[in-house]
């Protein structure tokens, strides 16, 4: 877990590298916002998630009177880069990124880092050191959620089936790590991968990936693990198409936990989903206004989420 993340001692961020942010929640004065200029550079707005990680970012920032300088860079790592650097030329007091990979936007936060602006990570991670490449990581555990939706299948199959992966943005963290710790609980079982291809965390290509797997190997797919929520759901549409019953012949699980999984797994056409929730606009907001106050924050924040099946989904659980 933030495992790339390194503590330091900094002025303002305290020598402690991981909390949660449940425990981090405290009473704390929002009034310093007020009037403050904050940079959101945001990878792109091409699914659910990510719109509603939007939507919070402005939501809280217009709460707080906050001028909030919003760009989307399209899944575009080049753009964010130079997203930043517009960012940090027109002088805004923090910068908060939600990073398209773990590599190439070093030098840009560096740019942020040096001119005296504190960089607070959303979501996904750098390969970086806190305190000199960034100030503070706001991330779920991307490896603990993969490890719950493994133990669903391992527990559903007896740790037995066959295995298709429905992989996010390559070299974004939460790509790397959803893999690794679903890769990891799966090895000493008797679930084989028989497909394992990249549909970049968005429902169309998830869809689109999953019919040409299943014109390939239809019969022989007995669960499909998708690193997001909106995957899933596009691979339940193709498994419909195909003539297979989701839930039944085919069993898919997903992570992120939006209302639109929840439906589906009270529906019986998915599995399970473990959330990772996108709202993060009060809790990067609070972490400014220690900040601007003085106060000491984390190197490391962790959003703490729940495994959802059938036996616990409700939509009101979703976002």
């Amino acid at each position: 877990m933030m495992k790339k993340v390194l503590s330091v001692a900094l002025v303002g961020v305290m020598g402690a590298s991981l909390l949660s942010t449940a425990a981090f929640a405290e009473e704390v004065d929002m009034s310093v916002l007020e009037g403050m200029t904050v940079g959101f550079s945001q990878c792109d707005n091409n699914n659910s998630w990510r719109i509603a990680e939007t939507d919070s970012m402005q939501a809280t920032a217009k709460e707080y009177g906050v001028n909030l300088v919003f760009t989307d860079a399209a899944t575009d790592l080049a753009k964010q880069a130079s997203d930043i650097e517009d960012m940090v030329a027109q002088g805004i007091d923090y910068l908060v990124v939600a990073p398209q990979e773990e590599d190439g936007l070093q030098a840009a936060l560096k740019s942020a880092m040096d001119a005296g602006i504190p960089v607070i990570l959303v979501d996904r991670g750098i390969n970086g050191e806190a305190g000199v490449d960034y100030t503070t990581a706001i991330m779920s555990d991307f490896v603990w959620e993969a490890e719950q939706i493994a133990n669903v299948f391992i527990e559903d199959g007896e740790g037995k089936g066959n295995v298709v992966i429905l992989q996010g943005t390559q070299g974004a963290t939460s790509t790397i790590d959803r893999q690794e710790g679903f890769m990891n609980a799966i090895a000493d079982t008797e679930l084989v991968v028989v497909a394992d291809q990249v549909a970049d965390y968005v429902m169309d290509k998830g869809q689109e990936v999953m019919e040409n797997i299943l014109q390939a190997q239809g019969d022989e797919i007995d669960y499909v693990y998708c690193h997001n929520d909106d995957m899933a759901l596009g691979a339940i549409k193709a498994i419909e198409a195909a003539g297979y019953v989701p839930g039944e012949d085919i069993k898919v699980a997903g992570i992120d936990g939006p209302k639109a999984a929840m439906e589906a797994i009270i529906a019986g056409k998915q599995l399970a989903s473990c959330t990772c929730s996108p709202l993060f606009g009060p809790i990067a907001f609070e972490t400014i206004a220690k900040l601007a106050a003085g106060e000491e924050v984390p190197t490391a924040l962790v959003n703490e989420d729940t495994l959802y099946t059938a036996e616990n989904a409700t939509v009101e659980a979703g976002f």
